[in-house]
């Protein structure tokens, strides 16, 4: 092979890799984009997604504060509800006897 030939392979070959790194440069642009897109991009939607479980964190004592109240408050009614039981059939027996 001549010098010339091999000259000419070299520029082929050169050539070839400058449309293969323009091709990877697009590509690196897009994934890019992707991450650090400020509206939409992986690091914003973590970023916000962290935020969230942040504001989470914090309100949890005060949820459970409320579930807690809410568990109070479903005993107290099934201890009501037994009560009026009570009363319903301690009017009826009272009832029962003075009519019999």
């Amino acid at each position: 092979m001549t010098t010339k030939a091999e000259i000419l392979l070299m520029k082929k070959d050169i050539n070839g890799l400058t449309v293969k790194i323009d091709r990877l440069d697009v590509k690196m642009d897009k994934i890019f984009n992707k991450l650090l897109d400020p509206d939409n991009g992986l690091v914003v939607r973590v970023n916000k997604n962290t935020e969230r479980l942040d504001v989470r964190d914090e309100s949890m004592p005060e949820w459970m504060g409320e579930i807690e109240d809410f568990h109070h408050m479903k005993r107290w009614k099934g201890n009501v509800t037994k009560a009026l039981w009570v009363v319903y059939a301690s009017m009826i027996t009272f009832i029962a006897t003075r009519i019999l």
